[in-house]
């Protein structure tokens, strides 16, 4: 089954929610999600040790990098998906993980600092897709955007026209700076069993995350038919 890799060099990014997000839009769905938390602060270990985790997301944390791939390898034969949220770093866990990704997603916000530590992880997914000897799909996700395209500001456009400029696609749908998805980490469980009373813009929260999932998904299809 497919294999998602999520990496950025660069903390505070997103990366994890929005793996988090994804997960829990594919659980919605009824497909069945092992997330492989590779992040050496197990955020999403922590997120499951909470109230709300689906029946049909399992957690699993990586500690081993010699192991990931028998890991990743035993996961996809149990699961619809299966999805992995790496550390930013450079690392033989990362390459490992990336050799048995169909698409890897880099998430980013809309800053020159960001772009520039974000072509590394650009960099980690070519050399990786040199390794294997066929290219691997990358794809970047902006993150905590404005809610509004209007609203976005000159850096984050200009972010978005260097990315386009180097032949980087981007994921349509931007996952916008929303307390909804920052709730998933202290509330525990999805946006699914969240209230209005929890946070504000539910709906939008929501809106959001299904048509990011749908974006990526359509993505991930396209690179398995190619």
């Amino acid at each position: 089954m497919p294999v998602i890799t999520m990496l950025s060099p660069k903390g505070g990014v997103g990366k994890t929610t929005t793996a988090l997000i994804l997960a829990t839009e594919l659980a919605s769905k009824g497909s069945s999600v092992v997330m492989i938390d590779a992040d050496p602060n197990f955020p999403l270990a922590r997120w499951a040790g909470k109230e709300g985790k689906p029946s049909n997301i399992e957690v699993i944390q990586e500690i081993d990098e010699d192991e990931i791939i028998s890991t990743i390898d035993q996961a996809r034969k149990r699961a619809d998906y299966v999805i992995v949220d790496l550390e930013g770093k450079a690392s033989a866990r990362a390459t490992n993980a990336l050799l048995m990704s169909h698409l890897a997603l880099v998430p980013i916000q809309g800053s020159e600092l960001d772009a520039v530590e974000a072509a590394r992880a650009f960099k980690i997914v070519r050399n990786a897709g040199t390794a294997r000897d066929r290219p691997l799909p990358v794809a970047a996700v902006l993150t905590r955007t404005p809610a509004s395209t209007r609203l976005w500001p000159r850096d984050l456009k200009a972010v978005v026209s260097n990315l386009e400029g180097a032949g980087i696609p981007l994921i349509a749908t931007a996952l916008a700076e929303r307390g909804a998805f920052r709730g998933l980490f202290s509330m525990g469980g999805t946006l699914d069993d969240m209230t209005a009373a929890d946070v504000g813009s539910l709906d939008s929260a929501r809106q959001n995350a299904a048509a990011f999932a749908y974006d990526v998904v359509s993505l991930l299809a396209e690179g398995l038919s190619a």
